[in-house]
């Protein structure tokens, strides 16, 4: 008897439990459904050429990722895409929902995604190119971040003019920012060229000048910033 009326009350416990999760699942999606708003697509792409080289999205393909909203997970394994030309991030319900159900995260501060490994924060920034919008955390320090803008510019067609000229597919070419964001949310825009980029590591040149000596770093190439980066980062902290 005592084991019947033990087995009954954990049953109803586990039930009233899952009800409770269940519950706090559901009103996460509807708050994270406050935050979308639905757009068509072809209404905001169809300037584009039908055949293009290049891509407007980060990655074209829509990967599993995870809304949060201050920090916490608001909606969990969502189809998710970065559109850099429109500077959107388009979410669809599952990886086989129509691009019809495409809708857009809403461009707030308090949002973020995260796809696979790759998170995107929305930030209104007056010194960062537009202002404001969707950057790509590379890496979160103790003193300082890296934050990657993607930038596409978007080439039309050319026809060829006469028979010894060929057709030009439209294009889209990645030009990528790059900015060295403090604690305090300060950002500072990375030149294009080497000595630009050195020169934004002012209160350790001696460190870094020798880091990318010897470690024969390019840092026009996002892996070989990443990296300095990362040690600027560590001997900042240090201080």
């Amino acid at each position: 008897m005592k084991k019947t009326l033990f087995t009954l009350a954990f049953l109803t416990v586990f039930t009233i439990d899952a009800q409770i999760t269940t519950l706090a699942v559901q009103r996460n999606a509807q708050a994270f459904m406050e935050y979308v708003d639905r757009y068509e697509t072809a209404d905001n792409l169809d300037y584009l050429d039908e055949e293009y080289t290049g891509t407007p999205y980060s990655n074209p393909i829509f990967l599993l990722g995870n809304i949060y909203e201050n920090n916490k997970v608001v909606a969990s394994n969502y189809a998710l895409r970065y559109n850099a030309m429109l500077d959107e991030v388009e979410v669809k319900e599952n990886l086989y929902a129509e691009d019809t159900e495409i809708k857009a995260l809403a461009k707030n501060p308090a949002l973020y995604a995260k796809i696979m490994s790759d998170m995107f924060v929305y930030r209104v920034v007056p010194e960062a190119q537009n202002g404001a919008g969707y950057f790509q955390v590379l890496h979160i320090g103790s003193t300082y971040n890296l934050y990657k803008k993607s930038v596409k510019k978007y080439y039309p067609a050319i026809k060829a003019q006469n028979s010894f000229e060929k057709d030009v597919l439209a294009k889209f070419s990645d030009r990528p920012v790059y900015y060295l964001v403090s604690q305090d949310g300060t950002f500072q825009e990375f030149g294009p060229s080497k000595n630009k980029r050195l020169k934004l590591f002012e209160s350790k040149q001696t460190e870094m000048k020798k880091l990318v000596k010897l470690g024969k770093l390019d840092l026009t190439q996002e892996k070989d910033l990443l990296r300095a980066v990362k040690h600027y980062d560590i001997i900042s902290s240090k201080q």
